[in-house]
């Protein structure tokens, strides 16, 4: 004889499936497990877990591994079983603009970074002290400047919340004329 075997001590006893059942061969029936019953078991249904409670078994909404969002972009994961998606919740991250302060911070950072690139820090201090010649020193303060003079007008446009930063458009290009 065959059972439909539940998982025990949860909030939804959910199917997990089929057990044989033995006869007892001292009572000739066949007594079923805590963690079964001979109750038929629903049809399968999409989105849900079947579980028996009351000697029936019912649906429960399985969500789980489902991701959400906030409208302030907190991203949530469903965990349990039977637990919704709450109303008005995002499927798909919504998209949220930088601040000014983090759009100003991005630009900052991409100035520093586009000086460093050709410039490293050493090179730049080597420049300020005269370690190199008036032709790479000229060079390495005429790429800081450039970088800077970018990064005010960056810092200065009424579209700033609007554009990528970090597109090359807004930054100077090196010319390395020490060759």
């Amino acid at each position: 004889m065959k059972a439909n075997r539940f998982k025990l001590g949860s909030k939804f006893q959910v199917f997990t499936g089929l057990i044989s059942v033995r006869k007892d061969p001292v009572t000739d029936e066949y007594p079923i497990p805590a963690y079964a019953t001979d109750v038929e078991l629903i049809a399968e249904k999409d989105g849900f877990q079947r579980y028996f409670r009351d000697d029936a078994w019912r649906y429960v909404i399985d969500n789980v591994g489902t991701e959400y969002w906030d409208e302030d972009g907190t991203k949530h994961t469903i965990k349990e079983i039977g637990e919704e998606v709450p109303e008005g919740a995002l499927l798909e991250a919504p998209i949220i603009p930088p601040t000014l302060e983090e759009q100003t911070l991005l630009a900052k950072s991409q100035c520093t970074k586009r000086i460093n690139l050709h410039w490293n820090q050493i090179g730049q201090i080597n420049a300020s002290l005269g370690v190199y010649g008036e032709l790479d020193t000229a060079n390495c303060s005429a790429w800081i400047s450039s970088n800077r003079t970018a990064l005010i007008a960056l810092l200065t446009r009424e579209d700033l919340l609007e554009i990528d930063v970090t597109d090359d458009q807004y930054w100077p290009v090196f010319e390395d004329s020490s060759e």
